[in-house]
């Protein structure tokens, strides 16, 4: 996994992470802010089978007690790895997903017009002033040990914009991790700000900067799903250098069952998941049925009453339907703040078959 520059940040000490090995040295498992990574030589099952208590009683608990809401899983792809895979995540049911990395060289890049993309360094980040100054700061964070080592080998820019409100942060571009003359970096711009160029302004910012500093290579990593962040990489001369899968999760078990219910609901055919509405209905349910519904997301007893309707069993399909009902759901048409919502072409038969028989 050379294109994961994060490993050779934690073996360097640049960035904060561990390294678990093998008694034969032959096998890995090193976590990083970026997530966890997995290497080595498939012949130590020993090692595999408890690196699963590992991740189970230990990493998992301790990113959620950090206030993490999922992780990432990086594996080589070739090999035994799908078999080791079961073995090390037995019992967490992660989600199967992918990841792009794209690279830059910095031969083409020139330094942009405008004033209004400042540098993130000592002076901004003393500023008292900014509105979405915090926010950057916590981000930076995520990733280095602290602000004092982020100013040692990091860089960044920001977007400002005067408003009513104050001087105020529009857009970021920041390293993630700087490893002697390589980097990756991360952008992030205000929804309310986005579709008016402000994350390519920033991107080729910092390119400028890593350039004067020397840097050779940067690298660009986001979900294969991110048309967006692609977009914008490939706006400002990135390469794309790698398409992989991921196993993802989010730390908490009952939040992840009821991700699982959406993962499954929808499939991701590039990634081999099909939609498997068995699969669904029971991971809605086993959340569901403990009250853990996302501080009462009707959305979520819809889409099981679906998910059981379409498995034939109609008496769950009912129950669900129902609790939505009984929140407040009228139908799919009525708003809703996420994309995972049940709304196939059969959804209003669906809904008319469960309210003639309630």
């Amino acid at each position: 996994m050379k294109h994961q520059l994060s490993i050779k940040a934690v073996i360097k000490g640049t960035v904060p992470g561990r390294v678990f090995l093998s008694n034969d040295c032959a096998s890995a498992l090193l976590t990083s802010p970026q997530g966890i990574f997995l290497g080595g030589s498939t012949e130590n099952n020993r090692f595999f089978e408890e690196t699963n208590n590992l991740v189970k009683e230990e990493l998992l608990p301790e990113l959620a007690s950090n206030g993490e809401l999922d992780y990432v899983l990086f594996y080589p792809t070739e090999g035994k790895w799908d078999t080791i895979l079961q073995i090390v995540m037995k019992d967490l049911l992660p989600m199967r997903s992918g990841r792009m990395t794209f690279t830059h060289n910095l031969s083409s890049i020139n330094v942009p017009d405008g004033n209004s993309i400042v540098p993130i360094n000592g002076n901004l980040l003393q500023r008292q002033d900014v509105i979405g100054l915090s926010e950057v700061k916590s981000e930076i964070l995520e990733n280095w040990p602290s602000i004092e080592a982020y100013e040692d080998k990091g860089f960044g820019c920001v977007a400002i914009q005067d408003t009513h409100q104050g001087p105020t942060i529009i857009s970021w571009c920041l390293t993630d991790w700087v490893v002697d003359d390589e980097c990756e970096i991360g952008i992030e711009t205000n929804k309310n700000y986005r579709g008016n160029g402000w994350a390519r302004k920033t991107s080729l910012a910092i390119l400028t900067l890593a350039k004067q500093r020397g840097i050779r290579k940067v690298g660009w990593q986001c979900w294969s799903n991110n048309i967006a962040s692609q977009r914008t990489a490939l706006s400002v001369g990135f390469m794309p250098f790698a398409d992989f899968p991921v196993l993802f999760g989010w730390t908490h078990p009952l939040n992840n069952l009821l991700v699982n219910g959406n993962h499954y609901m929808r499939g991701d055919r590039k990634y081999g998941v099909k939609k498997d509405y068995a699969r669904a209905a029971w991971s809605y349910a086993q959340a569901l049925d403990k009250g853990w519904d996302c501080n009462g997301d009707m959305a979520l007893y819809w889409n099981a009453a679906c998910m059981f309707y379409l498995t034939g069993e109609m008496e769950q399909a009912r129950h669900y339907y129902k609790r939505a009902i009984d929140m407040g759901w009228k139908d799919i048409h009525q708003p809703h703040y996420h994309e995972f919502v049940y709304k196939e072409k059969n959804s209003e038969q669906i809904a008319s078959i469960l309210s003639e028989s309630l």
